[in-house]
């Protein structure tokens, strides 16, 4: 089994003062294993300082109020670990849940009273729902508010799901920046596809986390994916949001500081207003928070 690296414990002061209400739209807890145990399943063995308590010190030292926490793929389709955490942080976290199509209607009123607001969707459906598993699950939860969250390997995945979100109609989120890579511009024919969709379509959304294993050139400020992020703000700022993506585990690029995650807003998303926006205004909507 894979081990993965310590996520940094020294989280820098970010330069960005966070607005009220900010959010991390992104992040995994695990352990300890002996509370919740991981799946046999697991592609890695998650570093033990990547717990709840782990993630908070991390969470204040960025000055944010809000987080959502996504079941991660580690810890299979149990979701206890994050009703719990949710549990905890009474009203100020959200879930996201990995779902078992078994899953009963009673476990999933569960998951939406403790706060989850949606489940992912893997395009392969290895450790996630199908296609038309998820199609089942949005039938049976109509009235939930939820959104799902897409997850892919790369822009053309992301293209080619768009017909089937688009029918569930309902918000779905793009993840890892949808794929977009350094250097690309509206003139690249998938990227081109990307903005029109995001201008065009008012149930998608893209989540901005890991952008950093995208970069080239690599911390602290991932200088090269600034453009690509600014042209997917300015497509559909009201639809974008940020997430850290702690604790980072399995990715093959260092470890990034996550003050400099947020940080990397100040560039991406210049206007003051506008980085409000993706860092409270569209979390509290997406997710459901007043």
């Amino acid at each position: 089994m894979r081990s993965v690296e310590r996520p940094n414990p020294h989280t820098r002061t970010p330069k960005l003062i966070a607005p009220p209400g900010a959010c991390d739209t992104h992040l995994h807890v695990y352990g300890p294993s002996e509370t919740y145990p991981l799946t046999p399943e697991r592609n890695y063995d998650p570093d033990p300082h990547s717990t709840l308590d782990d993630y908070v010190k991390v969470h204040r030292a960025l000055g944010l109020e809000r987080a959502v926490i996504v079941t991660g793929s580690a810890n299979g389709t149990n979701n206890r670990i994050t009703l719990d955490a949710l549990q905890r942080m009474r009203g100020s976290f959200k879930g996201l849940a990995l779902l078992d199509p078994a899953i009963t209607d009673g476990e999933l009123a569960k998951l939406k009273e403790g706060g989850f607001s949606g489940f992912r969707v893997k395009a392969n459906g290895k450790g996630g729902l199908s296609f038309e598993e998820t199609r089942r699950m949005i039938a049976r939860t109509v009235g939930f508010g939820w959104h799902i969250e897409f997850m892919s390997q790369s822009m053309a995945e992301v293209i080619e799901a768009v017909p089937f979100l688009h029918s569930l109609k309902v918000p779905y989120v793009f993840d890892h920046v949808a794929h977009a890579e350094p250097h690309q511009n509206k003139n690249d024919r998938e990227f081109g596809e990307l903005l029109a969709i995001l201008r065009n379509d008012q149930h998608s959304w893209v989540n901005l986390y890991s952008f950093y294993q995208l970069s080239e050139v690599g911390p602290p400020n991932y200088a090269d994916m600034i453009e690509v992020v600014r042209e997917i703000i300015d497509a559909a700022p009201h639809r974008v949001i940020w997430g850290s993506n702690w604790p980072h585990a399995g990715i093959a690029v260092p470890m990034p500081n996550d003050g400099d995650l947020l940080d990397f807003l100040l560039a991406a998303a210049p206007d003051e207003n506008v980085r409000n926006q993706l860092l409270a205004d569209n979390p509290a909507a997406l997710y459901g928070w007043k």
